[in-house]
């Protein structure tokens, strides 16, 4: 028996290596539901998520990862869920975390909670984050993890209007949350290697300068330099 309150979204494009076991490893060691909404892959990631027992919703063309999570976020909330978590396809993400997450939304009292492990990444990414924590006055340790757990607060939020056309839904939602007020907290966990493939955004300095010119730009328009930080975080150890 699965869980009633929670769903696993895990947004997936071309992972078919990789998403079979995530989604067995979810279901069958956690007990939650996973849902897999495929970007439009090329490969048989849609068969190997089935075959691994999960609900899939395919998109009709290549939208990118924030809009398969926002079909997610609007299937948990038909289907009465109060909490979704977000889970990459392609295995870093250990499942196991996911119990501590769940506790730890329910003890901080906080809409959003980031599964945090700012030990990971690339340099290029350890930039990116000092960068973009600066320019948006955020302090958040890894503000590009995606795993997270979301409360139907926040979930109906980053379906609003406002939260369409992020490019990079990472900084951009955050920066959004945080200006509605919505309480984040980071919990620290761990992750490991990728399984297959590598990173879309830091894998050379090309797509990480087109990254941090969009994501620029955004922190500019999204943020309110004039209100002051109202989200509650939490000190990873």
């Amino acid at each position: 028996m699965f869980r009633n309150d929670c769903l696993a979204i895990i947004p997936a494009c071309n992972e078919a290596k990789t998403v079979g076991q995530v989604v067995k490893s979810v279901q069958n060691d956690q007990g939650i539901e996973a849902l897999v909404v495929d970007d439009h892959s090329s490969d048989q990631t849609i068969r190997e998520a089935k075959l691994a027992g999960a609900k899939v919703l395919p998109l009709a063309s290549h939208m990118g990862t924030w809009t398969a999570i926002q079909t997610g976020f609007r299937y948990t909330l038909k289907h009465d869920y109060k909490l979704s978590i977000t889970i990459d396809a392609d295995g870093q993400h250990l499942t196991e975390s996911i119990p501590v997450l769940l506790d730890n939304i329910l003890f901080d009292q906080a809409d959003l909670i980031i599964g945090s492990y700012p030990q990971r990444g690339s340099q290029l990414r350890h930039l990116a984050w000092f960068l973009f924590n600066k320019i948006s006055r955020m302090n958040f340790q890894d503000i590009t993890s995606g795993l997270k757990v979301y409360n139907q607060k926040a979930m109906e939020l980053l379906l609003s209007p406002s939260a369409y056309l992020l490019d990079y839904q990472d900084v951009g939602t955050l920066i959004l949350l945080q200006k509605k007020g919505i309480r984040i907290s980071e919990t620290s966990v761990k992750m490991q290697s990728r399984q297959d493939g590598h990173s879309r955004i830091f894998s050379n300095w090309g797509k990480v300068l087109r990254y941090m010119i969009i994501t620029t730009i955004l922190c500019l328009c999204k943020h309110d330099h004039r209100a002051t930080n109202r989200v509650g975080t939490e000190k990873i150890d």
